[in-house]
This record gives C-alpha cells, structure tokens and sequence, in this order.
C-alpha cells in the first residue's frame, strides 16, 4: 500500500476534528461547534457572493476550520505534524489576529452567525416568514435599498442553509442504522467533516506535480464546493438509496432544489454550475469533493463503529438499508459488523479511480484499523492469502522454525507482518535471538543461508526475512533509535517461542508505554503467526 503514513496522518487529523462536531457549544440549541463553523461558513459564501468581500473564500473557510479545531486540540503540533501544517498554523495565527480583512471578515461572519442563530431559534416559530425576514435583514443593517435588496437574498439563503443545523443524518435515524445515542450527526457537521479531510488531504497528498494533470486540483474551489454540496437537502431532505427513490429521480428533484435554494443570488449561474458539475464528476475538484463527500459517511460509520455506537447486525431489525440485495450479498460474502456493509457497499466506488488512489487505500485503513488508535503510530492492513500460499507459508516456516527451537543457542523467535511501500502483500519478518555464548559469525552465515534457501521455495508474493541478533540487546536500555525502534516493533509481534522467557519479559513490560515509532503491519487472513505456534506445540 503506496503513502501509508500520508493516510495515517490524514485520518488521525480527522478523528480529532471529529470533536467539532460533538463539542456542544450551544447547549439550548443543541448546537456543536461544527454546527457554529457551518453558519460562518455559509455566510462567508452568500456575502461573497453579493459584496466580493475577499479575494479567497475557499481560504477563508479553511482558517474557520482550523482555528477551532485548534482551540479543540491545543497540544496537536500541526506545523510538525502535517506538510502543510506550517502554513496551516500561521493560518490560524492569523484568524486569530484580527489584523489583517480575512481575519477581520471571520470575526464578522461568527458574529453575524451567532446573531442570526439566536434571531432564528428564539422567533423562527413565533414570527411568520416575512417579518423574520425583516428582523433578520435589520441585523445586517442596510445603508440603501440597494443593500436591503442583497440582504434580503442573503437571509433567504443563509435561513434555508440553517435548516441543515437541525436536520440528521437519515443514515444515522431509527430507519436506518439506528445509532444508539442520544445525539447523532447532523447534516450540516457532515460538511464541515468534507472539508476538514480534504485539508488533510491536500496536505498530505501532492495533488499539484508537474506534470501529472489527472491530479491537479484547486483546494480552494473544493472546500467552497463541499460547503455548499447538500444545499438540495435544505428542501428536499437527506435522500439514501435505501429510501425508494431511484438514482435518476433523486438527481431530478436535487438539481430543482438546488436552483430553487440558490435564489437571486448574484453569482446564482455559478454556484449552481458548481453544484451540477458535483453531481456529474466533470472536473478533478468535483471528483475529489465527490469522493470526499462518500468516504467521509463511511468515517463516520467507522467512527460509531469503533465508539461502540452500531448495534449489532442481528438487531437491525427495522433497518430498510437490509432489504437491498446488495446489502445481502455482502452479508452472504462474510460482513460482521455494520461498517463492513458500509465498506462492502462504497469500495468499487473508489477503487478504479486512477487520479486519487488513496481513497481505495484509506478505506482498506480505516476498516482493518482503530480510528482511535491511529495516534498511536500502528497502522494495520488486512491481506487475504490464498490457501496455497498460507499452506506453503506455515510448512516452510515450520521446517525452519522448528530447526531453529532446536539449536541449543537460539532463545526465542518472534514474527512481524509489516507493509513495505514497494510490496502490497507486505513482508514477514523472523528475528531470531540467540544467547550470549552464541558466536555471531557463525550465525550471521547461517542467517544468509536461511534467507537464500527460503527466497528459492517462497512463490508467494510476500517477501519473507530473517534477521538474527542477542537476547541481551532487548535486556538492557535502548538509548539510541535503532535500539528503540527494535524494542518497540517487539511489542506488535508475535513470539513464536521463547525459551528463557526474557524476550517475553521485555515485550510485557514495554507495552505499559506508547509507541514512538510508527508501524505499518500487515494482518494476514489466515493468520500465519498462530498456526507456527501451534504446529511447534505440536
């Protein structure tokens, strides 16, 4: 799997600005901070629209995002963390400064957008429309009829968007998967999720080299898209196509609502342009915003998944998502869990994509690991063998393996599947550890033989390796970062035998503490680590 850490970084980026949606900030309203930057967010979109107030709202939406998502996250160092996070943090310095128009033009939008909140939900359902219109334009306070005008078509605007505020996600109802909590996702957190993984996106990944085209995107333009992206929901609601609605009369009644929604607006021809080309997957943007908008609905499956949110899949019982063939083929080929249907039902949605590979490649991630431990530096990719190659697998290495348990001087033997970024089935490593009276010449021949006997058998696609060492070296304390590395990657292996115990010993102790490094491993179905266990018992 090609940019590994490009992907464990992105996703551990958005586990953590997955806290703007369920850090609630108004607690009347019941509303998140997500919720809050998606009012900003919209202003900052309509007033442009009307008033041109900045060269880049695309950058301006994503100084909004990344403020708040650092003041949830103060001890994330994102100018270390990600590539662009150098210029991420003096994004955020700067909406933090209040010196320069965008910064200034942010802190208006928050305000307008608290001001417009509290105007909505203290009178939306005591004022009949047209006299909430009027209050609300009098927030931004006209100079001439000229702006009433454009005020009042940005209202209009900003007032069907805030519908987005209280609506659910329809994947996440008592129709569906019925999440089981007291608050679920509302559609408007679902786009400020868009956004923040294509910022981690555009970071990690180099979508602009020279010449490779198929890749070239605007970020700015993407962000701005994914703001705007559900605007059809305002009016027709979030539609699954699960709901008995085909795929063709869905787009119909979108692309209504979506020309209905965008109103007078001044620049009317091309948001809605936009907006038809998200649909179509004309451009590289709306390819990359449209892929973005999918996986980030499978994220946050993974994400209830993993916070223990999804009911079982034999409580599904007035789940609709159930009387899809499609959903029962899945079941039939192998599904446990309510995220390997939401995988097994988006997969052939990315994998054929030349331009973006890496959705294909996180989705595989985000399935075979833990969102929540993603910081933790492990990342895990799950690999089928065939049954000739974990045959093959398990008798040649039990014939070596076997051999080495009985040599008096070998103490213990321990196995690491890890990914490599040249080999997608990835590498198993065997490091054996002799003791001390154990003269390494001799063994670091015997080493190489092992290794070119093996590489003569081995017709699998999976590069096979043993490395010798002493049992002492993981005895004492590792000061410098081979010795850490060496003792860390012990705590992800599996310990073949151990004779003495001491390897054992270290691998327990060494758990207590966190990783330094990162590890890309490799889980292989079937195992091949526990069958070698079992045939030296044997």
């Amino acid at each position: 799997m090609q940019k590994v850490e490009e992907i464990r970084k992105t996703l551990t980026f958005y586990v953590l600005a997955n806290k703007l949606k369920t850090t609630i900030v108004d607690e009347i309203n019941n509303y998140s901070v997500a919720d809050n930057i998606f009012g900003s967010m919209i202003l900052a979109i309509v007033m442009d629209s009307e008033f041109k107030e900045t060269d880049n709202v695309g950058k301006l939406l994503r100084m909004m995002l990344l403020d708040d998502f650092s003041k949830l996250n103060p001890n994330y160092p994102i100018q270390d963390v990600l590539k662009k996070g150098k210029q991420y943090k003096e994004e955020i310095d700067e909406a933090r400064s209040l010196q320069t128009k965008e910064s200034k033009l942010i802190f208006k939008y928050k305000m307008l957008d608290y001001s417009l909140t509290q105007l909505i939900s203290e009178q939306g359902n005591t004022l009949q429309y047209s006299d909430l219109l009027k209050e609300g334009i009098k927030i931004f306070r006209p100079k001439n009829s000229d702006e009433y005008s454009k005020y009042e078509e940005i209202f209009k605007f900003y007032y069907l968007n805030f519908k987005l505020k209280n609506k659910v996600r329809s994947g996440w109802d008592n129709k569906h998967w019925n999440i089981n909590s007291e608050r679920i996702e509302r559609i408007s957190e679902h786009i400020v999720g868009t956004i923040a993984l294509a910022i981690a996106m555009d970071s990690e990944f180099d979508y602009n080299a020279k010449l490779d085209f198929d890749r070239n995107i605007e970020i700015d333009e993407i962000i701005k898209l994914l703001a705007i992206h559900e605007i059809g929901e305002t009016l027709i609601g979030d539609i699954t196509p699960f709901d008995g609605i085909t795929p063709e009369q869905k787009k119909e009644m979108e692309h209504k609502a979506m020309i209905d929604a965008v109103g007078n607006l001044s620049d009317k021809k091309d948001l809605i342009d936009s907006l038809f080309d998200f649909d179509e997957q004309f451009s590289n943007e709306s390819r990359f915003a449209h892929f973005c908008d999918k996986i980030e609905a499978d994220l946050q499956s993974k994400f209830y998944q993993d916070s223990g949110l999804h009911h079982s899949l034999d409580d599904q019982s007035n789940n609709c998502v159930f009387g899809s063939s499609k959903v029962q083929k899945i079941l039939n080929d192998g599904a446990q869990t309510a995220f390997d249907i939401w995988y097994g039902w988006d997969i052939n949605t990315y994998k054929d994509s030349y331009a973006f590979p890496e959705f294909a490649n996180m989705l595989k991630v985000i399935r075979d690991n833990n969102l929540f431990a993603l910081n933790n530096g492990v990342i895990k990719q799950k690999v089928e063998l065939s049954e000739e190659e974990h045959k093959l697998l398990i008798d040649e290495l039990g014939k070596v393996t076997k051999t080495l348990m009985d040599d008096d001087k070998v103490d213990c033997v321990y196995l690491t599947n890890y990914q490599s970024q040249e080999n997608d089935k990835g590498a198993i490593c065997l490091v054996v550890l002799v003791n001390d009276t154990a003269s390494y010449v001799n063994y670091e021949s015997l080493e190489e033989e092992i290794n070119r006997d093996f590489e003569k058998i081995n017709t699998t696609d999976i590069l096979v390796d043993f490395n010798f060492g002493y049992v002492s070296d993981y005895s004492i304390t590792a000061l410098n970062p081979s010795d850490v590395h060496r003792v860390e990657e012990l705590t992800e292996s599996s310990i073949i035998f151990d004779k003495s115990g001491k390897t054992t010993e270290v691998r327990d102790r060494m758990k207590k503490y966190g990783h330094l490094y990162p590890f890309h491993l490799v889980d292989y179905k079937p195992p091949v680590d526990e069958p070698l266990i079992l045939k030296l018992k044997k």
